[in-house]
Order: structure tokens, then sequence, then C-alpha cells
């Protein structure tokens, strides 16, 4: 996990440094999310439903947004405690 974290933030500088105007999102969609880290877009929904997810994100409306920074941050501690994703069946009521 932690050299596919190393691999994004080697991506993201390249992509930043390429046309050197990237503006930087503020938030991101579980698409973004997975396309970032590597992720499933699924695994991702099925931490939005956790109940007591730690996963970093908000709905606008039906629209799920993740925090950038704090997406970055919610990656370093899943790596740092080497934490497995879809360790319980979704729950999800919708």
């Amino acid at each position: 996990m932690e050299k596919i974290l190393e691999e994004i933030l080697c991506v993201l500088q390249e992509l930043k440094n390429s046309n050197g105007k990237m503006k930087e999102k503020l938030t991101y969609t579980l698409d973004e999310c997975a396309a970032i880290s590597g992720i499933g877009k699924n695994t991702l929904l099925e931490e939005t439903y956790k109940e007591d997810t730690t996963f970093p994100y908000f709905k606008v409306g039906r629209k799920i947004q993740v925090n950038r920074s704090k997406f970055e941050r919610w990656l370093e501690d899943m790596a740092e405690n080497h934490t497995e994703l879809r360790g319980e069946k979704l729950k999800c009521v919708r």
C-alpha cells in the first residue's frame, strides 16, 4: 500500500509539473478518488456506508464529495495502520 501511495504522489507531481497551471480541486468525486488511489469505486462506496467510518466524505444532495487533503491523510493513515478495507459486508439502506 505504501508503494502505491508513493506512485500516486509521483504521478500527481508529474501532472502538476507538466502544465504548471494545474488547478488543485478542493474535493474529489468517488471516481476521482478511485483513479487517484487505485482503490475500487465500490470499495470506497462501501466505506461511505460503514457505520463508524473514518472515510472523509460529505454529501451535496445525493452526490458524494471527498475533501482532498483529508482523503490524502486518510490514505496515509490506512497505510500506517495497515488497515484492511472490505473487512465487513456492506450494510446499506437506500
